[in-house]
């Protein structure tokens, strides 16, 4: 697809992508977290650029058109970047203030929601949900399939719990692509949360799909959080998007952070890619295309939020200091540890995403590693994240202190390739440490 500055676009391209941008000392307007150079927290300033010599390497063999990269350690900023292009097509450098499509570094924002509620006594973690959201009430799983291979169920033996949909371990299934094989695949692929339908008959609708196994009974990803975010709104009595904005983006200082964006802002969103059968990178056709500028009919606790870089490190710094951030306490210490801790069978992962998952479980809406010689990429015990799909990434590092975030915006494509990212940050901030 030619998008108007697409000449211009290859004529900039080689000096964009080499273009790295890297702040270690000063203080600077805007900086998300005060600044310190690498050396005074045991980082190497040296490997830092090069980390950002190796994503900008990166956007030349095109694994993504940009990525926003922060490293902070010890609560100080140590390193910025922003490599590559936001928009290819309209030449836009990619930059620090790029909003992004996080999809599912939404669902640890969810989770915070729903553990704050949990503090207050408004709901327990082992609350049937069907306390609060009666369509629940009634679900049912499958236990087999009748003679022309449809699925059978019956009612469930125990209710899914609020603890159950935050760990995954409710029986829930995704949407297309995440089931291909199972007699309940075309049920829930024919599931959407989009449509004029309101949030209520959106979650009536999915509590009335059948579960693929009895809640607490093993590990499946799914829309889980999506309905935790509903679970936010009725607890609460306060709209999921006013909840977030008041009760975190506001104080957290997350001015970007929000379902949609201002008509202003449309042009700061990055452009999602794909790889083609070719293995380049091409603009993301359908609803993501474009930037949104109004909320959209389901507000997605599992998948909805846009953000930037400096947004999401706040956020993450704010777990990294045990739930407090800037002098005010969002989760107490105790909740923090809960939150990420294995709540999972140590399997779980492996079983799910295949062998190479095996060091990782899963807690509260992150995902903590278990075991780090069972991972592929460099870990310590104990980190914890969950990425986004469209390759947006973080890390927190309990036991050194480092927090970090590397966006990019890529989908899977028609090459197949998954994205690296995941990987490559943890290699490359590991990379640079001097003092463990």
């Amino acid at each position: 697809m030619n998008r108007p500055g697409h000449n211009r676009a290859a004529s900039l391209l080689p000096f964009l992508t080499m273009t790295i941008v890297s702040h270690a000392a000063a203080a600077g307007p805007g900086a998300p977290l005060p600044r310190a150079t690498p050396e005074s927290v045991g980082m190497s300033s040296a490997r830092l650029t090069a980390m950002g010599e190796f994503f900008s390497g990166e956007t030349g063999r095109d694994a993504a058109a940009g990525y926003a990269i922060l490293v902070a350690r010890n609560g100080k900023l140590i390193y910025s970047t922003a490599v590559g292009m936001q928009d290819r097509e309209r030449a836009i450098p990619m930059s620090l203030d790029t909003r992004f499509r996080i999809f599912s570094m939404t669902k640890p924002v969810t989770s915070v929601a729903v553990l704050m509620l949990y503090e207050e006594g408004k709901l327990q973690l082992d609350d049937p949900v069907s306390r609060y959201l009666p369509a629940f009430a009634q679900s049912r799983v499958m236990v087999g399939v009748d003679d022309a291979g449809k699925p059978r169920t019956e009612p469930v033996k125990r209710p899914i719990t609020v603890r159950h949909l935050l760990t995954h371990t409710s029986g829930l299934g995704y949407g297309p692509g995440y089931d291909t094989t199972s007699p309940l695949a075309a049920e829930w692929a024919a599931f959407s949360l989009y449509g004029p339908q309101t949030a209520d008959e959106k979650i009536r609708r999915l509590a009335a799909l059948p579960l693929y196994f009895e809640p607490g009974s093993d590990w499946r990803y799914s829309y889980a959080t999506d309905v935790l975010g509903h679970l936010v709104e009725v607890v609460s009595g306060m709209p999921f998007a006013e909840f977030l904005q008041k009760r975190l983006f506001d104080p957290l200082g997350m001015t970007h952070t929000g379902f949609f964006v201002s008509e202003a802002d449309a042009g700061r969103v990055a452009t999602i890619y794909r790889r083609n059968a070719a293995g380049k990178l091409e603009p993301l056709q359908g609803p993501f295309a474009a930037a949104p500028t109004a909320a959209p009919p389901f507000l997605s606790g599992g998948g909805g939020l846009l953000s930037t870089a400096g947004d999401y490190l706040r956020f993450a710094q704010m777990l990294a200091d045990k739930g407090r951030f800037e002098g005010r306490r969002y989760l107490s210490p105790v909740t923090i540890e809960l939150m990420t801790s294995q709540q999972v069978p140590d399997t779980a992962m492996g079983k799910a995403y295949g062998d190479t998952w095996r060091g990782l479980g899963f807690g509260l809406g992150v995902s903590p590693v278990i075991d780090f010689r069972s991972v592929p990429q460099a870990n310590r015990d104990g980190d914890y994240t969950w990425p986004g799909v469209m390759d947006t990434n973080w890390m927190v590092s309990p036991s050194t202190g480092i927090v970090a975030i590397v966006l990019a915006q890529v989908a899977r494509g028609a090459d197949g390739q998954a994205n690296r990212t995941y990987q490559d940050m943890h290699n490359q901030v590991y990379q640079a440490v001097l003092e463990p």
